[in-house]
């Protein structure tokens, strides 16, 4: 699948940079931070945090309006015992994943930009797009959790496992700045808003495994007594069917400027 979004990714970076005719446009790479937020991990997207970087594609149409296209890569990852809230501790999961994104995203200058001109070197921006992301929750041992189907899926009378390749909007807000020359800087933050509740593999209830096959699924599925708490009974909450997980990227970037040949004033 990683394969497939690299593909996506660079397609999409050639058409628009053929597209490119009299516009400006930059190339760069970006680090920073990954997060999330969801079942495992409530409340703080900076509570578990892990390096993330990638590479940028910005078509600048005027002062105003980018079309951004980035890939990116990064990690996240939770854990219940070390939430610090007691329902939680009881339930004693914990998962991480690769978060691999492709996004295409439309950028709004608060300022005129254009790193050629004296007066317009420096502007907050806005942005918010689309993205295809792929994950794939583990346990702290590396056991992947999803083809073990900890809430059923899979089995009889239960939902199909739940795809690992998923969509998302991104929306966040960044700086950016001339260095000197073609040379740019950039930082920003941004969350992603996603449409699954199974990036750490927990969304609903617990299921009853007691005809799985695997035992290697009933023990992922509830690791409640590894804490000393009771197994849970079939039924009772798992997760938060309510809400969708979430995850983030805060990065900074170098990018530099060009202007195409057909153009040589931006």
């Amino acid at each position: 699948m990683r394969k497939q979004l690299y593909f996506v990714f660079i397609t999409a970076l050639l058409l628009t940079a053929y597209k490119v005719n009299a516009q400006k446009y930059e190339i760069g790479i970006l680090g920073g931070v990954s997060g999330y937020k969801g079942d495992i991990n409530q409340f703080n997207y900076f509570k578990f945090t892990d390096p993330a970087f990638g590479l940028v594609f910005r078509n600048n149409f005027n002062l105003r309006n980018s079309l951004k296209l980035s890939l990116t890569h990064g990690k996240v990852r939770g854990e219940d015992a070390k939430s610090g809230v007691s329902d939680q501790i009881q339930r004693n999961l914990q998962f991480s994943s690769s978060i691999n994104e492709v996004s295409a995203q439309y950028e709004f200058n608060f300022f005129k930009f254009n790193p050629f001109e004296d007066g317009q070197k420096f502007t907050p921006y806005l942005f918010t797009g689309l993205s295809v992301f792929n994950f794939d929750p583990k346990a702290e041992d590396g056991v992947r959790l999803q083809p073990l189907g900890t809430e059923g899926q899979g089995l009889a009378n239960n939902s199909d496992k739940y795809s690992l390749t998923q969509f998302a909007v991104p929306l966040g807000i960044g700086f950016k700045a001339n260095l000197k020359g073609q040379f740019n800087i950039f930082s920003e933050l941004g969350y992603r808003y996603t449409f699954t509740d199974y990036i750490d593999d927990v969304s609903s209830y617990y299921a009853n495994l007691s005809m799985s096959p695997n035992s290697t699924t009933q023990f992922y599925a509830d690791r409640s007594l590894e804490a000393g708490y009771p197994a849970n009974k079939p039924g009772t909450q798992r997760g938060d069917l309510n809400k969708k997980d979430m995850y983030m990227f805060g990065v900074v970037g170098i990018s530099i400027s060009f202007v195409s040949s057909r153009c040589p004033k931006f």
